[in-house]
């Protein structure tokens, strides 16, 4: 059955690109939405932040956020909303990948080369969980596709506004999108056609979009004192990495692709038995293209190792989470030559197996984890029953509606979520990281700080709690889970 859709599919690659996506996103979204209980660390913070609708946060340029809140908006609820809007996102950049490998390669390959896509852990089992990596990816399958564009004729003046545009818009899903600023500027040196073209209008009419796009955030960035630079900086110098680390990060990005040798063994397996006639190779894919995608694929990822490497700047795996999406296409390529049409079809079963087989067993987690009485992964957290606990508690204590929860930032984040009260998250407890809520608001309404036991006594400088109490919340394994509380109650008489 698997062998006879891939033929089909084969035969029209445009509509076999819409049955990726239309599969990546029911079963990476509507499966993890059945078995989860709470939305993701991630997603709980980017809900809390979103719903203020800034031009930026104490962390992070602002597009996620809002991305997840209108997710939430339209959805009416915190967990399937943005999980659909992540796979929604996952499923844009296959389409700007196939369009680039569409004009590398050709459709049929094109198509190939994206359903590889499938077998990279970060299109995969990281998306339920939308956030800042996420939202990148489909950023830089676009660069790519329109720099593609603008290689074939670099004269022309709307693939640079096209280009330009999409960098301006990466400027609001995080900032280490600066890797593939670094690495576009580098290749347009590099090229003879494109230095040429810097005598032209197109480059610059780009570059100047791009700075209009990414204004307001800039601005915002100013009038903050680049606060989320000095975070990043904090948290750098706080977790110095060793010098191995750039070498333990390139190779987790190779760890992170061993899923995709699960389709090319169903692809290249049979063919040791050689029990058939041998077809026919196929076209080799031309050295130009191959020269782009391992350009595309790989200089990313090797200048933000080396970057690491010469200023002891620290490196998280997930880095790289955008910086493989050409990576599907530069295999597809190099085996271009190999690709007949019987190992193309077994080639695509196998990606079909990945996209039903992953999306389940993530979805096995909780009720696997509820089962066995271990402790359920996040998404397993019983949100209603947290929520509603402490909700409860201040409710009795201070007979007012919960307006603001600080504290531990998963659990206060998903009070803020799973409260009918719809609480306002204080970031950090720091009301200069949540400039929507005034030291006024919080003397009028009170604050509730939340914590785990083994953590130091729930406080907020420069106030006194009324009470500090346990909630016990059964079900997230086999111990409860104890909630530790300290109530802030309403202070008006100290509002000037």
């Amino acid at each position: 059955m698997l062998s006879s859709l891939a033929q089909r599919v084969l035969e029209r690659p445009a509509k076999g690109l819409f049955l990726l996506c239309l599969m990546q996103v029911a079963f990476w979204s509507v499966l993890p939405a059945m078995t989860s209980r709470a939305p993701t660390l991630d997603v709980v913070e980017m809900l809390a932040w979103g719903e203020h609708w800034q031009l930026g946060y104490y962390k992070h340029p602002p597009l996620p956020a809002w991305i997840a809140e209108a997710a939430r908006m339209m959805s009416g609820e915190p967990i399937l909303g943005p999980m659909v809007a992540s796979q929604l996102l996952v499923a844009l950049t296959f389409v700007f990948v196939f369009l680039l490998g569409n004009r590398l390669l050709g459709a049929r390959d094109a198509l190939i080369g994206t359903a590889l896509s499938t077998g990279v852990y970060y299109f995969s089992w990281p998306t339920p969980e939308l956030n800042h990596n996420v939202v990148q990816m489909p950023i830089w399958a676009a660069c790519f596709w329109l720099f593609a564009v603008v290689l074939d004729n670099p004269r022309r003046l709307l693939p640079w506004l096209g280009l330009g545009l999409a960098i301006g818009v990466g400027v609001y899903a995080k900032y280490s999108v600066v890797v593939l600023y670094v690495v576009l500027a580098v290749w347009i040196l590099a090229e003879a056609g494109l230095r040429r073209a810097l005598l032209t209008r197109g480059p610059w009419a780009g570059a100047a979009l791009a700075v209009l796009v990414a204004l307001p955030h800039l601005v915002w960035l100013v009038q903050t004192d680049f606060m989320p630079i000095a975070y990043a900086e904090a948290r750098s110098a706080r977790a110095a990495d060793s010098a191995w680390r750039p070498l333990r990060f390139l190779l987790a990005q190779l760890v992170d692709h061993a899923p995709m040798l699960v389709p090319l063994a169903f692809a290249f397996l049979p063919l040791l038995r050689r029990e058939r006639e041998p077809e026919q190779p196929h076209t080799r894919a031309p050295s130009a293209a191959i020269r782009f995608l391992a350009i595309a694929t790989l200089a990313p990822v090797l200048l933000t190792a080396a970057g690491a490497a010469l200023t002891g700047a620290g490196l998280k795996d997930m880095w790289g989470a955008p910086m493989f999406t050409t990576s599907g296409l530069f295999v597809a390529a190099l085996l271009s030559r190999h690709l007949v049409d019987g190992v193309v079809k077994r080639l695509l079963a196998g990606c079909t197996v990945l996209l039903i087989l992953l999306p389940v067993a993530f979805s096995a987690q909780v009720p696997v984890a509820r089962a066995l009485g271990k402790k359920p992964p996040r998404n397993g957290a019983p949100m209603p029953a947290i929520a509603g606990s402490v909700t409860a508690a201040w409710r009795a204590a201070t007979k007012r509606p919960l307006r603001y929860v600080g504290g531990d930032t998963w659990l206060a984040g998903l009070v803020a979520a799973g409260s009918a009260d719809r609480p306002t998250l204080v970031a950090d407890r720091d009301l200069t990281y949540s400039p929507w809520v005034t030291r006024e608001d919080i003397a009028r309404d009170g604050l509730l700080i939340v914590g785990f036991p083994k953590d130091p006594p729930p406080s907020q400088p420069g106030m006194e709690p009324r009470s500090i109490g346990d909630v016990e919340i059964p079900g997230a394994g086999s111990r409860p889970l104890i909630i530790r509380y300290a109530i802030y109650p309403p202070r008006p008489a100290l509002i000037p």
